[in-house]
C-alpha cells in the first residue's frame, strides 16, 4: 500500500521530467508560463500601438526609437544635458570642471543671495532637455513623465537631495492652469516621486499664485524679480494632504531656472510663513 502511494506521489515529478517541465509545482510552472504570455502579449500590443501611432524622438524625429527612453533615441538621450562639474550649492551655477570642488556660495550669491538655502538642477536648457521642457509646458506633454523619472535617476546627487522632503510645485495662476489643464511643476513633482519611491517624498500644493504675471522669458533679472514680487502666498494644503510641519524640509519645484527669481520669491513667502528649511529644484537651467 505504501509503495503504491509512493509511486503515485512520484508521478507528477516523473511526468514533468518526461515532458521536460521544471521540477516545481504545477501552479508555479503555469504561473511562470502565464507571466511569459503576458509579457509577449504586452510586446505585441506595444508594437501594434507603435505601428498605428508611431513615437518620434523629440530631437531628431527618428520613428519609434529603440532606447530606454520612450521619446528619445540613444543618440539624442537627455543624459548628455545633465550638468556635471563643480557648482555653487546655493544657485547651481557651474563654476568649474569635474576635478574642481563645489562651493557653498558663488560670488553672485554672495552679492545677491536667493531666499532658498540650496538648489539642484537636472541639466542645461538645451537639446533633449529643452525639448522635454517645451513639450511638457506648452504641448500637453504629460506623457513624458516616465522619461523624466528615468532622467532623474541618472543625476548623481538627486536621490540624496530629495530624501525626506516635501515637494512644493511653483503654482500657476488659475486662469493659466484652466487653459493648460495641469501644472507642469506639479507633474515634475510626480515624476520625482516615481523616480525615488522609497525616499519618503511628499507633495504638498501649499502655494497659490494670487496675481497673474507676464511670462518671464523676455525679462532681464531685475524685471523678473519685480514681475513675481508678491505674486504668491501660502494657502492651506488640500484636505487630503496631511499638515506640513514648519520644520519640514521644503523643496520648491519648477521647470526652468534662469535668474532664480521665481523660485526665490516662493522660498521667501514660505520662510515668512514659518518654514525654516527651503530648497529649490528645477528640471533645467539656462546657462
Amino acid at each position: 500500500m505504501m509503495a503504491g502511494a509512493t509511486k503515485l506521489m512520484q508521478f507528477p515529478t516523473r511526468a514533468r521530467q518526461n515532458l521536460n517541465l521544471p521540477a516545481t509545482s504545477h501552479a508555479a510552472y503555469f504561473k511562470e508560463e502565464m507571466s511569459s504570455d503576458i509579457v509577449r502579449l504586452g510586446d505585441i500590443i506595444h508594437s501594434a500601438v507603435d505601428f498605428l501611432f508611431p513615437r518620434r524622438c523629440l530631437v531628431c524625429g527618428k520613428i519609434n526609437p529603440k532606447s530606454k527612453y520612450a521619446h528619445f533615441c540613444d543618440d539624442c538621450a537627455p543624459e548628455a544635458d545633465i550638468l556635471r562639474g563643480a557648482r555653487c550649492l546655493r544657485c547651481s551655477e557651474i563654476i568649474g570642471g569635474n576635478s574642481a570642488f563645489n562651493v557653498a556660495t558663488c560670488p553672485h550669491c554672495s552679492d545677491n543671495p536667493p531666499f532658498f538655502d540650496r538648489s539642484l538642477v537636472a541639466g542645461s536648457f538645451a537639446n533633449a532637455l529643452r525639448q522635454m521642457v517645451i513639450e511638457l509646458k506648452y504641448k500637453g506633454g504629460t506623457y513624458l513623465l516616465s522619461d523624466i523619472s528615468l532622467l532623474l535617476k541618472s543625476v548623481d546627487t538627486a536621490q540624496d537631495f530629495f530624501e525626506n522632503s516635501v515637494l512644493v510645485p511653483v503654482p500657476l495662476h488659475f486662469t493659466r492652469r484652466l487653459k493648460r489643464g495641469y501644472n507642469q511643476s506639479a507633474a515634475i513633482c510626480a515624476a520625482i516621486t516615481k523616480a525615488f519611491p522609497n525616499s519618503n517624498i511628499r507633495i504638498a500644493e501649499i502655494l497659490r499664485r494670487v496675481r497673474r504675471t507676464p511670462t518671464q522669458t523676455t525679462l532681464d533679472k531685475g524685471h523678473r524679480e519685480k514681475n513675481v514680487k508678491d505674486a504668491f502666498r501660502v494657502a492651506g494644503a488640500k484636505v487630503s494632504t496631511p499638515a506640513i510641519q514648519k520644520d519640514a524640509r521644503i523643496i520648491v519645484v519648477d521647470d526652468v531656472m534662469t535668474s532664480s527669481a521665481t523660485l526665490s520669491e516662493c522660498a521667501r513667502v514660505l520662510k515668512i510663513s514659518g518654514f525654516c528649511r527651503v530648497d529649490a529644484f528645477a528640471l533645467a537651467r539656462r546657462l
